[in-house]
């Protein structure tokens, strides 16, 4: 008689486990990944659309190459997300705290970037979609923060490396909105750096810039090719020195 070598039911068993560990550790890993590119490719996107859309109104207004036109530090940020929302194709204008079903949902909570001490002894507890917005056909959330002048000079806060609460000093700034967008709307994961990101309006150009909590730097990693950058962390989570 032939003898035949197999695997008995209890080693088949034992590996099945082993690969089902395995898998659970490494498949959440996996998806983040993917996700993270999906995002990634989508914030380039909103750029790209953000960027068009800013020249399309400088083409309007006759002015090539200035943004003031459109941002005009003499109106409020409503009308002139308003007048923005105008040049993207198929976008919805949302007015601020309205309540209407129209815009239900669009008032919600995001994460910063990374663990930064934004209240004593704390994380962050978030930014709030509080501002007028536009709703782009692909589900992305453009908000727009005009500011009333070209120039300030304001206190702020230097963080340190381990995002704690350092000094204060001055800050001297030339930029005439804030645009912030989150790519997959009130989906999660609804942090700065991974879906949401904030980008500086000047007179001569829109970039990634202001405070590091906002994803900046991950936003610039990803326009440049790279991955993007951020930590997961708790709302609310106390700093430990």
């Amino acid at each position: 008689m032939k003898e035949y070598n197999a695997f008995t039911l209890a080693e088949v068993l034992i590996t099945l486990g082993i690969i089902g560990i395995v898998a659970a550790m490494t498949l959440p890993t996996l998806v983040a990944k993917y996700k993270d590119k999906e995002l990634a490719s989508s914030a380039k996107k909103a750029v790209s659309v953000i960027q068009q859309a800013a020249q399309l109104a400088q083409n309007y207004y006759g002015t090539p190459g200035d943004n003031s036109s459109l941002f005009d530090i003499t109106k409020e940020s409503e009308e002139v997300t308003q007048n923005f929302s105008k040049y993207f194709n198929g976008a919805k204008y949302c007015a601020p705290d309205t309540g209407g079903k129209e815009c239900a949902g669009l008032h919600y909570q995001i994460k910063y970037s990374g663990k930064y001490e934004t209240s004593p002894g704390a994380s962050g507890v978030g930014q709030m979609y509080y501002s007028p917005r536009i709703v782009l056909p692909d589900g992305t959330i453009v908000s727009v923060d005009q500011k009333d002048n070209d120039y300030r000079e304001e206190d702020c806060t230097q963080f340190n490396e381990d995002g704690s609460a350092g000094n204060t000093t001055t800050c001297k700034s030339t930029f005439i909105a804030i645009i912030r967008f989150d790519v997959n709307g009130n989906r999660s994961p609804n942090q700065f750096g991974r879906d949401a990101f904030q980008m500086l309006v000047y007179k001569n150009k829109i970039e990634p810039g202001g405070a590091a909590f906002f994803g900046v730097e991950s936003l610039r990693s990803i326009l440049s090719g790279g991955n993007p950058i951020y930590t997961n962390y708790t709302i609310g989570e106390p700093f430990e020195w």
